[in-house]
């Protein structure tokens, strides 16, 4: 990627709605684009969450000659001993933009004596993480989609890269019926109980607190966590997709998972929730693609626990979607992709975050 040269340059707290202008300007239009990931975005700008709330956040416009090229929102979540380059965004070819504000964040970070900056985690690992390298096909919902060029921005940095997994939906469902590993006796799955969500989504953050918790670059979470980022998404869900494994009277393992939402959706322009669920209710059946979002079971899970929850989750999916694609996985974490092979699925995308040495 060319350089060009940029004078002026300005480094400026941007208002909600001046950033959110700039990112609509970017992708207007973009074909592989679905504005979907706006709400999460909307979250941190306005600080709607007690996730976000109980960040440190400043949003971020660097300006050329008055006019925004490059865009990110600086965020401290106390948990973690780094600061974060959040929701970065940028024109093209404009490297020294990108160094003023890769410069300014490592200014802060330095002001709070933290370890360094991080680049592409989006405020917490449940939220999103990673800044797309490969697989620019339309993105999937709650995967993060951005423009090609990102990568070449951070290549000075220290990369750390993950790679999200698919498929055929035939293919995997009939790996998980041959496995040889057998579903632990004792070990029930239920579906969520709709009456109770927000109870249930208190159990999955639980659970995900205890099995991804030593997982690169998770923090923590507080009660509400998940009814505060799901809060909108569960008109649009079933029971089905939020599984528990259950053993010793206990929950030991999950799995959440969901139609690809924005297969029925516009892409490369704004969306709105009466606009999301008018398509997605008129229009579900014509959803081919499943997101395998999250999976795990407890240390202490009966040996099959995951066994159990794939076999259920391929009786729920067989018959109804084509294709399939999961959410990250570190390429270090030799587990996550072990279950992926499990099931046959191969790389689809691949993302990266870096790090200030």
């Amino acid at each position: 990627m060319t350089t060009r040269q940029l004078d002026n340059l300005a480094v400026a707290t941007a208002t909600t709605s001046e950033y959110l202008a700039f990112v609509r300007r970017l992708y207007e239009g973009e074909r592989g684009y679905c504005a979907t990931s706006e709400f999460t975005l909307m979250s941190a700008l306005e600080r709607s969450t007690g996730f976000f709330a109980s960040c440190w956040l400043r949003p971020v416009l660097v300006h050329c000659g008055g006019v925004p090229v490059a865009a990110g929102i600086l965020v401290h979540d106390r948990a973690l001993g780094v600061l974060q380059i959040a929701f970065f965004e940028a024109l093209p070819d404009v490297q020294a933009a990108v160094d003023a504000l890769l410069a300014e964040a490592c200014a802060e970070a330095q002001r709070r004596a933290l370890d360094g900056v991080v680049v592409g985690l989006n405020g917490h690992l449940s939220v999103g993480v990673g800044i797309l390298t490969d697989g620019f096909h339309r993105g999937t919902f709650s995967s993060p989609w951005n423009k090609p060029y990102y990568a070449s921005y951070f290549s000075d940095l220290e990369r750390q890269g993950l790679t999200a997994f698919g498929g055929q939906v035939s293919e995997a469902v009939r790996r998980v019926r041959a496995a040889a590993t057998a579903p632990a006796e004792g070990v029930a799955v239920r579906p969520t109980d709709g009456r109770h969500w927000d109870a249930e989504l208190e159990t999955f953050r639980e659970l995900c607190d205890a099995t991804l918790g030593t997982t690169h670059l998770y923090a923590p979470t507080t009660t509400g966590h998940f009814v505060d980022l799901m809060g909108d998404l569960v008109p649009f869900l079933r029971p089905e997709n939020l599984l528990f494994a259950m053993a010793g009277g206990r929950e030991v393992g999950f799995v959440f998972w969901h139609p690809d939402y924005n297969e029925v959706l516009p892409t490369g322009r704004p969306l709105s929730v009466p606009g999301i669920a008018w398509r997605f209710f008129t229009r579900r059946r014509r959803i081919r693609t499943v997101v395998v979002n999250a999976i795990g079971a407890l240390a202490d899970a009966p040996h099959g626990t995951t066994a159990a929850l794939l076999r259920r989750l391929a009786d729920e999916v067989d018959g109804r979607y084509d294709t399939y694609e999961t959410c990250f996985v570190w390429d270090g974490n030799t587990a996550s992709r072990g279950i992926n092979r499990y099931i046959a699925a191969h790389p689809t995308r691949r993302y990266a975050v870096w790090m200030t040495r």
